[in-house]
């Protein structure tokens, strides 16, 4: 298991680095300290391994939405913070989105996260509007169907842009102009406030009414 991971994290930083067309096994190897043997006994070839890094990033973040979060908002918040963390720092995760976005062949692997990934979205849209701290004429699963594509599409452009260095801010803006419009006034500001600490860890806004 130890030198599957090491495999994996290997190929995810050349794939990230040079795209699946351009990576070879070879650098792969290299990379992650293996023979080429070594590494056909796991992934019998580059695009077992290429969604072998999707399936890896899949986990990663699904592990970081909670439903143990006393607010369902926050947790959006805080889930979309970590995300954007591991798109700053873990190879896996850059990898993942990057080879499920480029080729034709992880499309069924593509689909399948984002159909799981937009459905657990809804599932924590659905426990806030129980909640009270959405108020809006859109269903939950017409804003998780929404709000992935907009965080997708910022971290891409962010990545475009600036390397990702500039992905907390423009996810915090994000959080800012969907709870703007969709929170309860009676949950907004303190909403507003959970965005600006997460991502600032500043609440410089007011906390507001619970």
């Amino acid at each position: 298991m130890e030198r599957r991971e090491q495999i994996l994290v290997a190929a995810a930083e050349e794939f990230d680095r040079v795209g699946f067309a351009a990576a070879t096994i070879a650098a792969i190897a290299r990379g992650a300290g293996v023979s080429q043997g070594a590494l056909y006994f796991h992934f019998p070839t580059k695009l077992a391994l290429a969604l072998g890094v999707i399936d890896e990033q899949n986990v990663r973040t699904f592990d970081v939405v909670s439903h143990t979060e006393q607010s369902p908002a926050a947790a959006l918040v805080g889930a979309s913070h970590a995300i954007a963390d591991l798109l700053r720092t873990d190879p896996i995760v850059r990898a993942g989105i990057r080879l499920s976005l480029e080729r034709g062949e992880f499309h069924a692997a593509t689909v399948s996260f984002y159909e799981q990934w937009i459905g657990g979205i809804v599932d924590v849209f659905r426990l806030a509007i129980a909640a009270g701290e959405l108020r809006t004429d859109l269903s939950a699963e017409q804003l998780g169907a929404t709000v992935v594509p907009y965080f997708t599409g910022v971290q891409l452009v962010s990545d475009v842009r600036t390397g990702r260095s500039d992905l907390f801010p423009a996810v915090a803006t994000m959080w800012r102009v969907v709870l703007t419009a969709t929170a309860d006034p009676a949950h907004r500001d303190r909403l507003l406030g959970v965005v600006d600490e997460t991502f600032s860890g500043r609440g410089v806004r007011g906390r507001g009414t619970t």
